[in-house]
C-alpha cells in the first residue's frame, strides 16, 4: 500500500477530531509545534518517526488504521514493550536498557 502523505494526513485529521481534539491540544500532546501538526494534517510533510508514533499513541492509533500490517499483533510481549516505550521518559529508557543489557548477560 502506498502511504502518501494526504493518506496519512486523513486518517489523522479524522481521528483527532473523533477525540474531540485540535490541532493546538494534539501538537501539545506530542511535542511539536501546531504549524507543524497543520502541515502534517493537510498532507504537506511527513511526521518524523518519533512524532508519528506518538501521534499513534495520543489518538490510539495502530498501523492497521493506516493500511499496514502489524506483525507485532501475533507477539503480545512486544506489543506491551512498544506501549512503555512510547510513554517513557529517557531516563527512563536508559534504565530500563541497562536493565536489558544487563539481563542478556546472564541468559
Amino acid at each position: 500500500m502506498n502511504l502518501d502523505k494526504k493518506h496519512i494526513a486523513k486518517i489523522i485529521q479524522n481521528a483527532r477530531r473523533e477525540k474531540k481534539l485540535t490541532q493546538l491540544e494534539l501538537s501539545e500532546k506530542i511535542g511539536i509545534s501546531e504549524k507543524h501538526m497543520s502541515k502534517i494534517e493537510t498532507g504537506k510533510s511527513y511526521p518524523a518517526l518519533d512524532t508519528f508514533l506518538k501521534i499513534l499513541e495520543t489518538l490510539n492509533l495502530t498501523l492497521g488504521d493506516f493500511g499496514l500490517q502489524n506483525t507485532s499483533d501475533s507477539f503480545p510481549n512486544k506489543i506491551f514493550l512498544q506501549k512503555i516505550i512510547n510513554t517513557s521518559s529517557e531516563k527512563q529508557l536508559t534504565l530500563y536498557a541497562d536493565v536489558i543489557d544487563t539481563l542478556q548477560k546472564y541468559f
